[in-house]
């Protein structure tokens, strides 16, 4: 009976394979969500932080427009993944006078140039507006033809 009594005693004290290979399972699926969760979180933030939506840069007269621009950028980014998934942020670049053509009834004259941000404040793509319509350019994705 003293042989029994080390080998029960090894027995209780140690945890069985099965608990302690969930508990590393456990351990790696927390490692696996958490880090996630902070790139996620620190990949959202950062066009907050980094990016201002430059209509303050802009002279006063062109605020307005400027303004204006954005919100018909953002209407142009109106696919649910785009508008709550990938455009973090929207940056008007620059605001100019754009050639106007006769048929163009009620045309300030002026265009802006807005850029999309997505995670990590890379930039996404381009919309160019004027005379209050705008155009989507895809510089990401864009084809280039080479030159022969």
């Amino acid at each position: 009976m003293t042989d029994e009594a080390p080998a029960l005693a090894t027995a209780a004290t140690s945890p069985p394979a099965s608990r302690s290979r969930r508990r590393t399972l456990l351990i790696l699926a927390s490692i696996s969500i958490g880090w996630k969760v902070l790139v996620f979180t620190l990949g959202a933030a950062l066009p907050h932080w980094l990016i201002a939506d430059g209509v303050d840069d802009l002279p006063p007269e062109l605020q307005s427009y400027g303004e204006e621009a954005r919100q018909t950028a953002m209407a142009l980014w109106n696919g649910p993944i785009e508008r709550y998934g990938v455009v973090q942020r929207v940056r008007v670049i620059s605001v100019a006078p754009v050639v106007a053509t006769d048929s163009d009834s009620g045309c300030t004259g002026l265009g802006a140039r807005v850029r999309a941000y997505t995670y990590f404040a890379i930039p996404y793509s381009e919309v160019r507006t004027a005379c209050d319509r705008g155009v989507v350019e895809y510089r990401v994705f864009r084809r280039r033809h080479r030159e022969r």
